[in-house]
Formats: structure tokens, C-alpha cells, sequence
């Protein structure tokens, strides 16, 4: 692929669509835009220029990956969440509008949250809510546990690159198993972003999650609920009297969360929260006290 910008938007466009992926104009946008570091006007604006003979050599081999359907955030190693610039690698999940929303309701909670008080992030992948969460609340340390080693590095390396690492304890274990005994009764809030796919319908994904997401981060049992209730009936133990559990869900889920929680007889104020789409996505559950 050769020649100025505007023949190299029209041919990455062309190879993407016949390659089935979704949008390839706003795709090919992107990468671009990526690779050049400018933003979509200059694509534009700048289409006569001629590319180098790296930037051609870039734009390829993006594109081939892009055509096996690898999401372009494990291409460029990066995704935006509320304004952080996280590293993501293929060892987390991408972090996704519906995350963004669940880490907004931690950082509400958590303005008015005693700073005496901590917050624990369960399985934190990335670290998007655990390090959203301590750039934006003053105060509180937050404890962000996941059981694969290799998502707790670039969970770090984003507290890092947040500028929150002295706020930010990154445990390796399953769920509540690595925090301290002292945790105990002294969390405001528990937000978490589970696994929650049933195990039949990981192979009805879209081929960018299926393949290339890992399969730890998304399998939550043969219902998609097993570690959700886990979560219901663990988080009372480690919650301060007051405090709040906040757990992400999929689709179809919230009638049997809701169900869990109030079943479980430690929470009041039981409420589910809708996505930007209208979905039912998340638990929001106090402890009675």
C-alpha cells in the first residue's frame, strides 16, 4: 500500500470491509489517526501528503491485524476511560462504556465517602475502576485484587501512569481471598466488574471478544452468575456498616441479582442501574447497619 494519505484512508477502508469488519471507514479513520498521531480533520485536510515508507509499513501490519479482528486497543496497546489513557494488553479486558459507568458511581459514592474508610475493587483486570477511582476521590485507599498476576501488572503499571500507585494496593487472589484480615467491617465501598458470561454463549460472541479477550475475565459459570455470588454473600463480611456494594451484570441478569441481594438479608437499599442503552447493568446495594 502506497501513496498519499487520502489513497491509503480509501484502501484500508476497502481491505476492512471485505475483510467483514464492523465500520471499516471509522476503523480505517482510526488507525490512521493512530498511527500518525492526528486528529480525523487532518485526514482530510492533508490527503495529498505522501506517506513515508514506515508509515506504510505500519498502516500494514495494523491492518492485518486488524483484519483477523483483534480489537484496535490490543493493536495500539491503549483505550480511553474517563479521560485516563490505561495500557491494556490481552491479559485484561478492554475497558467498555458500561465500566465507565459502574467506575461514576464509585467516584459519586466515594466523594462522600469517610477516607478512613477503603475501597476494594474486585477483579480489576486493567485497574480502569480501581485507578478512576483514586485519581478522582482524595483520600481513600483503594485495594484492587484479580486472580491472574499478569492483570495486576498492567493494573500497576496504570497506577503508575495515573500518577495514584501509593493509593492504589494491587492483591493477587481469588476475590476477597488476598485482602487483609484488617479489611474487615472497614470498606465504604465494593465495586467490581465480574465475569458474567455463561459459559454456552462465549461462542456467540463477537470474534474481537471471543478470540482475543481473555476467557478468565468474561466466564462466569454455566449461568454467568457464579462469581457474582460470591460477591453478594462475601462483600457484607468486609463492608462498614453504610457501606456500598456496586457490581456490574449482563443482560438479562438483574431480575436474579436483585433476588440474590435481597435474599441475602444484610443489604437495604437495593436498587439497579441502568446502561447508556438502557440495559439493566448494575447492583447498587448498601449494608444494613
Amino acid at each position: 500500500m502506497t501513496g498519499t494519505l487520502s489513497e491509503a484512508l480509501t484502501r484500508a477502508c476497502e481491505a476492512l470491509s471485505k475483510a467483514g469488519v464492523p465500520e471499516p471507514k471509522s476503523e480505517a479513520e482510526f488507525i490512521l489517526m493512530r498511527l500518525l498521531g492526528v486528529k480525523r480533520h487532518a485526514l482530510f485536510m492533508d490527503g495529498r501528503r505522501e506517506l513515508s515508507p514506515d508509515e506504510v509499513s505500519a498502516l500494514g501490519t495494523a491492518l492485518k491485524r486488524r483484519i483477523k479482528r483483534e480489537p484496535p486497543q490490543y493493536i495500539f496497546g491503549e483505550a480511553e476511560f474517563r479521560g485516563l489513557a490505561l495500557k491494556v494488553t490481552s491479559d485484561v479486558l478492554i475497558p467498555r462504556p458500561e465500566t465507565e459507568l459502574l467506575a461514576g458511581e464509585a467516584v459519586k459514592l466515594g466523594r462522600e465517602l469517610d477516607p478512613a474508610l477503603a475501597v476494594i475493587d474486585l477483579c480489576t483486570g486493567s485497574g480502569c475502576i480501581a485507578v478512576s477511582v483514586a485519581s478522582e476521590v482524595p483520600g481513600p485507599l483503594v485495594y484492587a485484587t484479580d486472580i491472574s498476576e499478569k492483570a495486576l501488572q498492567v493494573a500497576r503499571e496504570n497506577a503508575e501512569r495515573a500518577g495514584v500507585s501509593e493509593r492504589v494496593r494491587s492483591l493477587s487472589g481469588d476475590l476477597f481471598a488476598p485482602l487483609p484480615g484488617e479489611l474487615k467491617g472497614r470498606a465504604g465501598i465494593i465495586v467490581s466488574n465480574p465475569p458474567y458470561i455463561p459459559e454456552g454463549d462465549l461462542q456467540s460472541l463477537d470474534p474481537e471478544v471471543r478470540d482475543f479477550e481473555p476467557r478468565g475475565a468474561l466466564a462466569g459459570g454455566e449461568d454467568g452468575l457464579s462469581f457474582i455470588r460470591r460477591i453478594v454473600s462475601g462483600a457484607p463480611l468486609f463492608l462498614a456498616p453504610g457501606g456500598w456494594l456496586l457490581v456490574e451484570m449482563g443482560y438479562g441478569q438483574s431480575g436474579e441479582v436483585r433476588r440474590m441481594a435481597e435474599a441475602d438479608g444484610r443489604y437495604d437499599h437495593i436498587e439497579i442501574i441502568k446502561d447508556y442503552g438502557k440495559i439493566e447493568r448494575i447492583l447498587k446495594a448498601r449494608r444494613k447497619g
